[in-house]
C-alpha cells in the first residue's frame, strides 16, 4: 500500500466491487444480515425506512423509553 500510495479507502475501492474477493463476499454477508435484523428488503426505499426508524427511536428517546437496537440475526 505505502509504494503504490494507497489508503484504506482507494484499497476498498479497487475491490468493492471484485465478486471475487473476500472483501466483496464479507460485503455481502453484512449487507443481508443488516436486511434481515432490521427486516428490510432489497427492494424497500432504505433511506425512507431508516429515516422512519430513526424518528421513531428519537420519539421514544425523547419519552424517556430505552432504545435498543434489532434482533440478533440468526445466521
Amino acid at each position: 500500500m505505502e509504494r503504490k500510495q494507497w489508503g484504506i479507502t482507494k484499497l476498498y475501492n479497487e475491490y468493492f466491487h471484485e465478486p471475487t474477493s473476500q472483501l466483496y463476499k464479507l460485503h455481502a454477508k453484512l449487507d443481508a444480515l443488516v436486511l434481515q435484523a432490521y427486516r428490510f428488503t432489497a427492494d424497500d426505499d432504505l433511506l425512507e425506512k431508516l429515516l422512519a426508524l430513526n424518528l421513531e427511536l428519537a420519539a421514544k428517546e425523547k419519552r424517556g423509553e430505552a432504545v435498543i437496537g434489532p434482533w440478533a440475526p440468526t445466521q
